[in-house]
């Protein structure tokens, strides 16, 4: 329907509802087109905090709910894993589900809770977060500790591992009143289009824009300065901005001295910080030590205060002392000066082979950021599929703090958000299940301590059965074998399963691999309610209903509805409100005195009456061990990783891997494109046509010397697989990078397009290129973004 058609002429069964789109992180505001009974249109909503702009996925919605290839009705397969024919069968929804909760009770009495794992797709760039809390109630009162839910390449080091620096995630960046934007590996304009609108916003009202990214992306074409850096070199980027800031004093003094530990103390005999323990017998580990400048003695600073003996003006952030312990003299120097010397560790020249930036640009960039603030930025996944992901975190996180901009107007702030109560159940597992979580042992600082395992830690346990074996696994929305590196492993792990469940809306190369699959409404098919919305204050206090507009296609379910109608089944309704989702919703919403029925009579949403407070650190301190920012990191060492934030080159890119350098002597990473949300989308007939085909884009020099013409298709290959993708030309490429999409497999058959093998080295699956045995020793990250790789021409499909 034309937005311009008369009132007259518009259908009496039309009807246009106020919600937002689910697809993403963005979720926009937008209203959503119904003529009898199909939508037809989605427009954005611009009485909505993000409802300025809606991207071609969100616009493309009608294809995406009225597919052809949709899961319409419960399958269950009655062929062997392998064969040719699945020999799919159709069957009612209390088939399925009674099916479901016999094989996870006959598991849990058999091997424990503990031998099926749950796969959970991301809500950043799904609709899953509509029903992410209800699933995760449901695996903790379940009692498994192994989600895996792919955070380790996705949001676990801007919002865990920033914790170990700040006590908290990245929070959300106050465009309006920031003088500065660093976005770091990360791309708004293809990820979450309500921040690239408001760093456009505030870019036009003066503020500064850096973009730290191996391509131009959109931003970086007006940033105030792009620094094109080498795939997986960010952590030494990091260091080399951070150095020239403190070699020139652009750092708040005020803050690093008052609200980091970078005064404490560290022994240079055993490189830990000095403890009560140390000065006295029966003294108190959480007891630290700076030193008074002005009397010329250690300043005793207690944790749980979060306060010094003495005036904080005193104390030393440089110079060597000499401490006497009760164990007899000791030297000693503040953490900013074991931190400076990391910092200033490499020469701005050795920097700039390193990490292809420009030791002018690095030292360009320092000033600005300096003289911009108050400075805000975003990091994601660019940075965070690194082997070195964790300490890469670590090392923005502590530039970030020499700006004094966290928590301040226009920094990264914590806004206030509707109070609503956090259904996800993080109480109900069992104390003796997790442990139990794979991957923990190894990395106990990772996202295994939340439960969250990796689909490397998976496929093993699955395999090898060791440390025990996982025999069933519920899937809902993770298409593992394309979104996962290693997929060949993938493929034999799921194979070898006793017992699988998927919950998708089509059917996936991974989810063809279940016993059982359960069809799955769209978001514009189901209900869902939203309390924090971002970027920005008004954002995070829009508190939201979003109504189904219109009834589910076939027997699909929402996957709220499919949790607690397993509740049920499996005995635990008593924490599911009896297995009624409304009365989940209620629960909800107690803690606003907001009801259900007042906020479903406002479909636009509600502003709650919040205010957020900034500095709020200066009343609680930082929730770390120290109760303050942490330059140095007690719990790191104590793991055995540095306490400072060294750099260490990828596993899988040229420095480490020197000898393979020959054979593959280009470096591969990956970007998301605006059309499509990770693995999905490829089958819109809208958005297919627009990029038909998958691309790796290259340098012209780099084509040249190996003839390829643009258009050309080649073989992509690193030292793990191959793949085959048509190459695009990119003159503002590194000439020794590559950047290739991932997320393919989708045919689309209106417009006669294929879909791809993804095991087959001539598929097009980018994680076919990706190892899952190289890895952060912190979060089990790899390296997504930054692999060693060649390309060569190649003969089209036939």
């Amino acid at each position: 329907m034309d937005r311009t058609t008369p009132k007259d002429q518009i259908p009496e069964e039309t009807r246009e509802v106020r919600g937002y789109c689910a697809l993403c992180r963005s979720r926009c505001g937008c209203i959503s087109e119904v003529e009898d009974g199909r939508l037809v249109a989605v427009r954005p909503d611009p009485g909505h905090p993000t409802g300025t702009a809606l991207c071609a996925k969100g616009k493309a919605a009608p294809e995406l709910v009225h597919h052809p290839e949709r899961l319409t009705h419960p399958m269950r397969r009655t062929a062997p894993k392998g064969a040719a024919d699945p020999g799919w069968e159709r069957i009612s929804w209390d088939e399925a589900l009674d099916y479901t909760a016999a094989g996870l009770t006959r598991l849990a009495g058999e091997n424990g809770p503990e031998s099926v794992a749950f796969a959970v797709t991301t809500p950043s760039g799904t609709g899953i977060s509509d029903s992410i809390q209800w699933i995760e109630r449901l695996i903790r009162a379940y009692g498994s500790p192994n989600n895996i839910y792919g955070t380790e390449i996705c949001n676990w080091h801007k919002d865990f591992a920033h914790a170990y620096t700040f006590g908290a995630g990245v929070g959300s960046p106050d465009l309006p009143k920031t003088g500065c934007i660093i976005l770091w590996g990360h791309n708004p304009s293809t990820a979450w289009l309500a921040m690239a609108q408001g760093v456009a916003g505030a870019r036009k009202r003066g503020a500064k824009v850096i973009v730290i990214d191996p391509r131009r992306v959109a931003a970086a074409v007006k940033a105030d300065e792009w620094l094109r850096v080498r795939p997986g070199t960010d952590g030494l980027l990091a260091l080399a901005i951070a150095g020239v800031m403190v070699r020139n004093g652009w750092y708040d003094t005020g803050f690093v001295r008052d609200w980091t530990n970078a005064p404490l103390l560290v022994r240079l005999d055993d490189s830990r910080l000095l403890t009560g323990a140390d000065m006295a017998e029966g003294g108190r580990d959480d007891v630290y030590f700076a030193w008074n400048t002005r009397a010329g003695k250690p300043a005793r600073y207690e944790s749980a205060t979060r306060r010094y003996d003495s005036e904080t003006e005193a104390l030393a952030l440089d110079g060597e002392v000499t401490v006497e312990t009760a164990a007899g003299p000791v030297q000693c120097v503040p953490v900013f000066a074991q931190y400076a010397a990391l910092v200033s560790e490499v020469p701005l020249e050795r920097v700039e082979e390193r990490t292809g930036v420009p030791a002018a640009q690095i030292e360009a960039t320092a000033k600005l950021i300096w003289e911009s603030r108050p400075v805000a930025y975003h990091a994601w996944s660019g940075v965070g599929q690194q082997t070195n992901a964790t300490q890469t975190e670590r090392a923005i996180a502590t530039l970030y703090a020499l700006t004094g901009s966290y928590d301040a107007p226009g920094g990264n702030v914590n806004f206030a958000k509707a109070p609503v109560a956090d259904v996800s159940g993080w109480d109900l597992m069992p104390e003796t299940q997790k442990p139990k979580a794979l991957g923990f042992e190894a990395r106990p600082l990772g996202p295994a301590r939340h439960h969250w395992i990796t689909s490397g830690d998976f496929y093993d346990a699955a395999l090898t059965g060791k440390p025990y074996p996982v025999r069933g696994l519920v899937g809902f929305g993770a298409n593992l074998l394309v979104s996962h590196g290693g997929p060949v492993r993938g493929h034999e792990a799921l194979k070898a399963l006793d017992f699988c469940v998927y919950a998708d809306m089509f059917m996936t190369p991974t989810a063809a691999l279940a016993d059982v699959v359960l069809p799955v409404a769209t978001p514009w098919e189901r209900s869902a309610i939203r309390a924090f919305f971002e970027p920005g204050a008004a954002a995070a206090a829009h508190l939201q209903f979003r109504d189904a507009v219109l009834e589910p296609i076939g027997e699909s379910r929402s996957d709220a509805w499919i949790v607690f109608e397993l509740a049920k089944r499996l005995g635990l309704a008593d924490r599911f409100w009896g297995g009624d989702l409304e009365a989940g919703y209620r629960a909800m919403l107690d803690p606003t005195g907001i009801s259900l029925d007042d906020l479903r009579a406002c479909p636009e949403g509600i502003a709650v009456d919040v205010k957020t407070e900034y500095r709020k650190y200066r009343e609680s301190g930082f929730a770390t061990p120290t109760g303050k920012a942490e330059f140095w990191s007690e719990t790191f060492r104590r793991h055995g990783q540095s306490p400072l934030p060294e750099y260490v080159p990828s596993l899988a890119g040229a420095e480490h891997r020197a000898g393979e350098t020959g054979a593959f002597p280009l470096l591969l990473t990956s970007a998301k494109t605006p059309l499509f949300c990770h693995s999905q989308h490829r089958n819109i007939p809208s958005l297919r046509k627009i990029v038909p085909h998958p691309k790796v884009e290259l340098h012209p020099d780099a084509a040249r010397s190996r003839n390829i013409e643009d258009g050309d298709w080649v073989d992509l290959r690193t030292p793990h697989g191959q793949v085959r993708m048509v190459a695009a030309f990119n003159e503002w490429l590194d000439p020794g990078v590559v950047a290739a999409q991932h997320g393919w497999w989708q045919a689309c058959t209106a417009l006669d397009l294929p879909g791809y093998d993804v095991l087959a080295p001539d598929g097009a699956n980018y994680n076919a290129l990706i190892p899952d045995a190289e890895f952060d020793p912190v979060s089990g990250s790899v390296p997504h973004r930054g692999t060693i790789c060649e390309i060569a021409r190649t003969e089209a499909p036939g």
